[in-house]
């Protein structure tokens, strides 16, 4: 909307129109803008939580197999000092 200077005043026909109108785009593109960037933190965000998610995953998956792999040394400390023992059994 254009506006038009009265001759016998300095201030335009409808000011208060004019200026909603900007205002209003100037409010939607600035909510639209917020919109984006609200989305886009959303997206991070939950890009983040799949991560941290997959990352938990990992840690336990290794401490299981650290685990595993601890009983097996184990076992097999075992199964080496029954041997030695069945071993110096025999020599006497």
């Amino acid at each position: 909307m254009t506006t038009t200077l009265r001759p016998d005043a300095a201030t335009p026909d409808h000011p208060q129109i004019t200026t909603t109108t900007s205002v209003n785009r100037d409010f939607r593109s600035t909510e639209m803008h917020l919109m984006n960037e609200a989305l886009a933190r959303a997206h991070c965000m939950e890009q983040r939580e799949r991560a941290m998610q997959e990352q938990r995953v990992r840690r336990v998956l290794a401490a299981r197999r650290l685990d595993r792999r601890a009983a097996r040394a184990a076992q097999r400390a075992r199964n080496l000092a029954a041997a030695a023992i069945a071993l110096r059994s025999r020599t006497y």
